[in-house]
């Protein structure tokens, strides 16, 4: 009987109190197992709060404080079986359950093997239907081994990301098409880095396009300039406080201070020479955010990808011209490396518009309709989202502009109130732009995450690293309050720890059985 204790505690300390043989007859046990029972409550009662944990609610609130605590600080986290031991015993649980550090590996290693049998059963109860449509984002990182990571760039969901002995074509093509045939996925696109196996696996493996990741080749820019201009901005600086000292020393010695105040206008033209430079290189990056959009920031109207191709190309002519100008030497050539990547770039806006139009073709959407929801609809839930999501304030500004400027057109069109309570057609539409995916960013973030985890001294182990996957897919939510399984399935699912607290077994006794009675609640 699970709760015998909590039985035996209600009848000795209840409202009505019962003899020992009373209680026996009642839960149906011998009175020396009551008396037993009754000797380890007493032994367990040392401070105020101690009857919280003999009654049902308090035993059912301890093994989720104690279940709980290791799945998410020791597995999560990262934190050691040494510090919760040590978090518990200041808890005064010590006395109540087992809380050595090595009980508490044990049941981290068994919440592992939990999680995993957790996701597999979450998974079991997706019907093979329609093919889910994704954007992928694949990516290897590095820590005590290789690992692959493949990810729904939209919902976040991570299919992929496990240890791997090597990142060939042949491995990618397995993980991804063991994948893609359990969910019924089609892949739209893949964006990632230029590694030639992820090109070949997009492009050959899944016959889809292969779109350079944006961030990566906008820091080709930041590693070409960058570092260079402050460099040589510091430099400067240094030179025109040197002079300085010079000019003020000769200002006390009464001598000639025309030469030297020369040589100070000269350099300082040079500061104001470079700081015109920096300028220039971030107005780059920032006209580069900007123009990557499937809608022109300034009337929301309809980019194509010839569009985007010029504007790159006159963006890396400015840089080339910038980079001649202030004598950068570029002995890994970052400027090639972003140029080859033009055509690759510009190319997402051509497939995500043919996505978009494969779509309202299918749904046999009359005319009139086709174009307000795509010169209407969707520049304004585009633009709402980059100016809700954008951290950076210039970049929000712009965000937000276009924004407020889609809005007005939207609201003064005559088919707006006919067609902006159809919840359908903006469910697709909130779908359909969060899909546009320039970026590999969440795969970057993720890999970050890791990184921390990994650089902490524990490193990331195989089940762990299985765990750290349901709890990315599962657990954490974004802002609107959704899971990465959520919004990939479109379905809610048990919370994860909930789950796993439930098929977690009883409390682990107290270690110190020999001086207290430890009967099993």
């Amino acid at each position: 009987m699970k709760y015998r204790s909590c039985a035996v505690y209600s009848k000795l300390f209840g409202v009505v109190k019962c003899s020992f043989r009373t209680i026996a007859q009642l839960i149906e046990i011998s009175k020396s197992s009551v008396h037993r029972y009754a000797q380890t409550i007493q032994g367990r009662n040392l401070y105020p709060e101690s009857y919280l944990w003999e009654t049902e609610e308090g035993v059912d609130w301890l093994r989720l404080l104690y279940f709980g605590s290791i799945l998410f600080f020791v597995i999560h986290c990262g934190i050691g079986a040494e510090k919760l031991s040590t978090f518990f015993k200041f808890l005064r649980l010590d006395i109540r359950i087992g809380t050595s550090p090595a009980e508490i590996k044990k049941l981290a290693k068994k919440g592992c093997e939990l999680l995993a049998c957790y996701q597999q059963e979450q998974e079991k109860q997706h019907p093979l239907g329609k093919p889910i449509k994704i954007v992928g984002g694949v990516d290897e990182t590095y820590f005590r081994s290789m690992i692959l990571v493949l990810m729904d760039l939209s919902s976040g969901y991570i299919f992929v990301e496990e240890e791997s002995e090597d990142k060939s074509y042949e491995t990618w093509l397995e993980k991804a098409k063991k994948i893609a045939d359990k969910f019924g996925i089609e892949f739209k696109y893949f964006v990632s880095d230029r590694a030639k196996q992820l090109i070949k696996l997009a492009t050959q493996g899944f016959n889809s396009s292969s779109i350079p990741d944006l961030f990566h080749a906008s820091h080709e820019l930041v590693k070409l300039f960058g570092l260079n201009l402050n460099r040589k901005k510091a430099a400067i600086q240094q030179k025109i406080a040197k002079e300085r000292v010079k000019l003020a020393l000769l200002k006390e010695l009464f001598k000639n201070i025309y030469t030297q105040e020369t040589i100070i206008k000269e350099l300082e033209t040079q500061q104001s020479e470079i700081d015109k430079g920096i300028s220039a290189y971030h107005d780059i990056l920032h006209r580069l955010s900007i123009m990557m959009h499937p809608f022109d920031i300034n009337d929301a109207s309809k980019m194509t990808s010839a569009m985007i191709e010029v504007l790159l190309y006159e963006i890396e002519q400015e840089a080339q011209d910038l980079k001649e100008k202030h004598g950068i030497s570029n002995k890994k050539d970052h400027l090639k490396k972003f140029k080859k990547q033009i055509e690759g770039m510009a190319s997402l806006i051509d497939t995500w518009w043919l996505w978009v139009n494969e779509y309202l073709h299918d749904a046999a959407i009359d005319e009139d309709l086709k174009v307000w929801i795509k010169q209407y609809l969707l520049p304004f839930l585009y633009w709402q989202k980059q100016a809700a999501r954008t951290k950076a304030p210039d970049l929000k500004e712009s965000y937000q502009y276009a924004a407020d400027k889609a809005k007005a057109a939207l609201d003064n069109h005559p088919l707006t109130q006919v067609f902006m309570e159809n919840e359908d057609m903006l469910s697709w539409a909130k779908w359909m732009i969060s899909n546009f995916q320039r970026t590999s960013s969440a795969v970057e973030g993720r890999n970050g995450w890791l990184s921390q985890m990994h650089h902490n001294g524990r490193g990331i182990l195989p089940d762990r690293l299985k765990a750290q996957t349901v709890f990315h897919n599962y657990y954490i939510e974004r802002d609107d309050g959704t899971t990465a399984a959520e919004r990939l399935f479109s379905k809610k699912f048990p919370n994860p720890l909930e789950w796993v607290v439930e098929q977690m077994g009883d409390l682990p006794l107290p270690r110190e059985s020999n001086k207290r009675c430890t009967v099993t609640c």
